[in-house]
């Protein structure tokens, strides 16, 4: 059996970690990101994009699961059982 990413961390880490890779923004804490960067199951890219009329810039951070860990959730994943959510 495959053992999950975030095997050992705390359930809102593993929960943060799952919205992340399914690109859902991480509604997480600090201490949370910084857990899950720590461990390396995520990264974070910063962005930025300026108002062409007012030339206010906008920016943020983007968190991403690198591939081989998103692999290795994925191969987690088809191990499940089917019920896994009820």
């Amino acid at each position: 059996m495959t053992d999950h990413p975030c095997n050992g961390m705390t359930k809102a880490q593993r929960a943060t970690f799952e919205r992340i890779a399914i690109s859902q923004p991480p509604y997480a804490g600090e201490r949370t990101l910084t857990a899950l960067l720590a461990r390396g199951v995520v990264e974070r890219v910063h962005r930025e994009s300026r108002d062409p009329i007012s030339g206010f810039t906008f920016s943020w951070w983007e968190y991403h699961v690198p591939l081989p860990v998103h692999m290795q959730w994925c191969e987690w994943c088809s191990e499940q059982p089917e019920n896994v959510l009820d």
